[in-house]
């Protein structure tokens, strides 16, 4: 059996525009967002079979990742094995965390090295994009994961296609989950949405580059989530709850969760009545564990 593990953080979009051309690898988004250290650990298992065999779990049970799956089928061509996907994490599905590119990204590094693959870490970067867009699950995650830090996408695409601007921080993030989630799919679907956004996003990112910062970053995740109309209900509450407390708040993208970026989280946690996850940017990007 032959057996590979990775590491791949989280990733909190503030604001974004979309980039669809008909090639994977040249679709994705433009816009900006922070690599956090929370993420998504992948181990795969690999062994020899007559069949192929593709199991994913999240969290030790049975799960239908579509991406990871998707990841696998495309490396493995026409081996005959079977794999085993095991994804772990501490963070919520479908609330802007990005953790199906962390599954696409860890997926395809671990088995990468699992299966003994001559790809380099940017060529399987590109392949777990891929299924991102395809299964239109995210656009721009995994390039900013492979990153770190506080990245500006300022070209769309794959890793090598795309480019960012990768920036060192440090400090806290707060991220209150007000809702239950969105689906990535279900947003991408609506073109008067993608309209909306692509307008927004395209504003707040010339303004982001004219003076790129953290703070500056978190206002204009603020404006762009309600100049869009994303941030509904308690999500627009809760962004001006804090605004009333003097806390600056975006919406993680796309997700029904607040975003607070600070030094001391601890005089942030209690002002919404919501659970919450406490963790800090992370200035490395994904990486063999």
């Amino acid at each position: 059996m032959m057996r590979a593990r990775a590491f791949v953080p989280a990733h909190i979009t503030g604001f974004f525009e979309v980039y669809l051309t008909g090639d994977p690898l040249t679709s994705g988004s433009r816009g900006a967002g922070l690599v956090l250290c929370e993420g998504v650990e992948t181990e795969v298992r690999v062994k020899p079979s007559r069949k192929r065999r593709i199991v994913v779990e999240l969290n030790s049970s049975r799960c239908d990742c579509e991406v990871s799956t998707h990841v696998a089928e495309a490396m493995l061509g026409g081996t005959r094995c079977e794999v085993k996907i095991s994804h772990s994490t501490l963070l919520p599905m479908s609330q802007g965390f990005g953790t199906s590119g962390a599954g696409a990204l860890g997926t395809a590094l671990a088995l990468g090295r699992a299966l003994g693959v001559r790809k380099s870490m940017l060529e399987l970067a590109r392949i777990a994009h891929r299924a991102e867009v395809e299964c239109r699950t995210g656009l721009g995650d995994v390039i900013a994961q492979l990153a770190g830090g506080f990245v500006v996408r300022v070209r769309a695409g794959a890793p090598g296609v795309g480019e960012v601007r990768k920036f060192h921080r440090n400090g806290s993030v707060v991220v209150f989950l007000v809702g239950e989630g969105l689906e990535t799919r279900r947003v991408l679907s609506s073109k008067e949405a993608i309209e909306r956004i692509n307008r927004a996003g395209g504003s707040c990112l010339e303004l982001l580059l004219e003076a790129p910062g953290v703070e500056y970053f978190t206002h204009l995740s603020r404006r762009f989530a309600l100049e869009t109309g994303l941030a509904r209900g308690r999500v627009r509450d809760a962004i001006h709850h804090l605004e009333e407390h003097g806390v600056a708040a975006g919406m993680a993208m796309l997700g029904d969760a607040v975003f607070v970026v600070c030094d001391k989280p601890e005089e942030v946690v209690n002002l919404l009545d919501y659970p919450c996850i406490v963790t800090g940017i992370e200035n490395r990007g994904a990486m063999l564990i």
